[in-house]
């Protein structure tokens, strides 16, 4: 699944990700966000430490990536 919140400046990823994530509860996660603030490189990874999920940096060009993964949440 690929989330594309390229435009949105913060914190509205992180509120289209809890969103994604509680339409989804119960559910592995697997997916890769796709952001434009930078603000996000640090507080997405903060956000999926908090909700338990794993986060990774896939790049940091014109558009940011992450590949967000965890069991159900």
């Amino acid at each position: 699944m690929q989330l594309n919140f390229i435009g949105l400046v913060c914190p509205m990823p992180i509120l289209k990700l809890k969103k994604y994530l509680a339409e989804n509860k119960g559910k592995p996660i697997d997916c890769e966000l796709l952001i434009s603030d930078k603000s996000g490189i640090k507080d997405i990874p903060a956000f999926c430490h908090q909700a338990g999920l794993q986060c990774e940096l896939l790049s940091t060009d014109a558009e940011i990536r992450f590949r967000i993964t965890g069991d159900e949440v």
